[in-house]
């Protein structure tokens, strides 16, 4: 019983004074006496609760880096689903554009009749629309890919036997993001590179608006894909 109340006697002196080395006459004292147990007691819980009880430095640290890293996988699922659904909605608007165009199917619905959306899918309203789409993806994808470069931890985890597949796909949507913007503007407008554009008969802007729309289609399933890959 003294070795412990020595104990406890030395631990609240050191803590309430550090530094101070207590002198072993007037230690022997205030074990001898039964006022200075209150004192002690008093004395040493908040010592130990400023040991036991306060977070440290690299506690709060710890705190902080998780909190970051959760906001940074948070903005890197919104851009990644954002771009998904962005892909999907210029796909299909691409798509409904290419039914009512010339194609290698065949001289479109503006011309045979029954247009998707009517005269506005024949005029340049539905083309231009689909445009703004295709930017807002190209828009979406960079920052998404921008955002992974500069914190990699924004990306989800991709299971260790899925990764050569994702690899391809990624490098697949990459492929896509930077080809369509050209094949859609040429096939639109072939006489930026010095073609005629005498639809239905020319041939260049019915193949290429035939290939954008596959290669529109397989950008942005090889981009989802990716996305669910990512946990």
């Amino acid at each position: 019983m003294s070795s412990a109340l020595a104990v406890s006697t030395l631990l609240s002196v050191t803590l309430a004074a550090p530094g101070a080395v207590p002198d072993a006459g007037a230690l022997a004292l205030r074990l001898d006496d039964p006022w200075n147990a209150g004192l002690r007691a008093v004395a040493l819980a908040p010592a130990l609760l400023r040991l036991e009880g306060a977070p440290s430095a690299a506690d709060l640290g710890g705190v902080e880096d998780h909190a970051r890293a959760a906001s940074l996988q948070g903005w890197g699922r919104a851009l990644r689903w954002s771009t998904a659904a962005s892909l999907l909605v210029t796909s299909t608007l691409g798509t409904f554009a290419a039914i009512n165009q010339p194609t290698a199917f065949g001289d479109g619905r503006c011309i045979t009749g029954n247009p998707v959306f009517g005269q506005y899918g024949c005029d340049r309203g539905l083309s231009t629309l689909h445009g703004s789409a295709a930017v807002l993806s190209v828009t979406l994808y960079t920052a998404n890919a921008v955002l992974g470069l500069a914190a990699p931890i924004s990306r989800g985890t991709v299971p260790e036997a899925a990764r050569p597949v994702y690899r391809v796909l990624s490098w697949v949507a990459l492929g896509g993001i930077v080809v369509q913007p050209a094949l859609g503007l040429i096939a639109a407008y072939p006489q930026v590179i010095g073609k005629s554009n005498s639809a239905p008969t020319d041939s260049l802007p019915r193949n290429l608006r035939t290939a954008h729309v596959f290669i529109g289609w397989i950008t942005t399933a090889a981009f989802l894909t990716t996305a669910i890959l990512e946990r």
